[in-house]
């Protein structure tokens, strides 16, 4: 003998089933929405900006003169840029520079370097004088094509002998410098370059 269930519980029951089961597929969908959006956020855009301070900064076509002197060993060469967008020695019938020594890196260099770091924006003589730059071991006359000149003076080295402590000559503000940079210029009086001085 078999059981037969009322036909209104049978509907009652179907209708349970399917609640039931919209109800599970629903949550399901939800939480892989939910796990879709998270995994999918694109990441919030970094708003920090890391900007290099330039102790001073032109355009390397606006150069028209370089000057390098290193007043403790009384040493200065010059250069100056001719008609021919070359690079001579500033001297009566100066030869050309070495191109492969001087190329377009050292003009590039004096338009302006990057600062280290910012050591007192206002010093004072006495503070000025503890950095080497009452008396500086280099010093920089940058000519421009207007006929503005920018004057820099480069001082001691820094105690961890990574940088050199610098300054425009017209600003109280003194940056360090990274060695390399003087470096460079300084070979430029020590070993000028003049034709055929690279070294193979």
């Amino acid at each position: 003998m078999s059981l037969t269930w009322p036909k209104d519980y049978v509907i009652s029951k179907k209708t349970f089933m399917n609640l039931r089961t919209t109800a599970v597929m629903a949550g399901i969908l939800v939480a892989l929405g939910t796990l879709f959006l998270i995994f999918r956020r694109p990441p919030e855009p970094d708003t920090r900006t890391e900007s290099r301070t330039f102790i001073w900064s032109v355009e390397v076509e606006e150069l028209n003169r370089l000057a390098i002197s290193l007043p403790l060993v009384g040493r200065r060469e010059a250069w100056v840029k001719r008609a021919d967008r070359y690079w001579y020695f500033d001297q009566p019938d100066g030869p050309k520079v070495d191109m492969q020594r001087w190329g377009g890196g050292i003009p590039l260099l004096l338009s302006g370097p990057g600062a280290e770091r910012l050591i007192v924006a206002a010093a004072t003589d006495k503070q000025l004088a503890s950095y080497g730059l009452q008396e500086p071991r280099m010093k920089i006359e940058l000519t421009l094509k207007n006929e503005d000149t920018i004057f820099v003076d480069i001082g001691d080295r820094t105690l961890d002998g990574q940088t050199y402590y610098i300054k425009k000559r017209d600003s109280q503000a003194v940056y360090t410098v990274d060695h390399t940079w003087y470096e460079v210029l300084e070979r430029l009086v020590r070993e000028p370059p003049y034709p055929g001085t690279a070294k193979h």
